[in-house]
């Protein structure tokens, strides 16, 4: 039950996820700030409704990241590493919502817009980090099947923290879905593979 229930939270996740992106793209510090000042004015109620489904997102996340530490004890291991990783995943996901909202709130001039869009722009990057810590603390024991791909994953959300400040946009679509990809390979993972306790029962003759 814990690894199905788990999966459903990383089914929501990943649902959450993909209506906020649709929403709308927000702009990067690489446009004008007299340009980010007019997109947040003519887009207030649909950035604010994005923010908040990103902080929703929070909720259905970390219960995911429960259910795959309680499924890793279960086996009789530990992965320290895995809910830290997972509370940094969710704080910068709260700050990467709180700027917008707080550019929503505010009487931006063009200047102030674009600082408060450089701010939100290393939170991003921040989040990416954060994700890339997961990714790889989630895959700690997992099969080889899970590693290999958890690697990759880990580079490309890395590299997109690193580089998206920097302007460079080649992986701000690729990265991003390579980690939900990922999030719904564990998922997967968790609904149907038996629990680790019948999986135990099964190597006894």
């Amino acid at each position: 039950m814990i690894g199905r229930k788990g999966a459903w939270w990383g089914v929501a996740f990943v649902i959450l996820l993909f209506v906020s992106a649709a929403m709308v793209s927000l702009p990067t510090a690489a446009e004008g700030g007299e340009r980010i000042a007019a997109f947040y004015a003519a887009h207030k109620q649909l950035i604010v409704w994005q923010q908040i489904v990103g902080v929703l997102e929070v909720l259905p996340f970390l219960a995911f990241a429960a259910s795959l530490s309680s499924r890793v004890r279960m086996s009789g291991r530990a992965n320290r590493w895995l809910m830290p990783a997972a509370g940094l995943v969710a704080m910068a996901s709260v700050v990467t919502s709180l700027v917008p909202l707080a550019m929503v709130l505010a009487n931006l001039s063009p200047d102030l817009a674009h600082q408060l869009t450089v701010v939100e722009d290393l939170a991003d990057a921040g989040l990416f980090a954060s994700l890339a810590a997961f990714v790889l603390a989630a895959s700690t024991g997992a099969p080889v099947w899970v590693r290999a791909p958890a690697f990759l994953v880990a580079i490309a959300a890395l590299a997109r923290a690193i580089l998206s400040p920097l302007g460079v946009t080649a992986l701000d679509f690729v990265a991003p879905m390579a980690v939900l990809v990922f999030v719904v390979l564990l998922a997967a993972r968790l609904f149907f593979s038996p629990p680790p306790r019948h999986q135990a029962a099964e190597a006894v003759p």
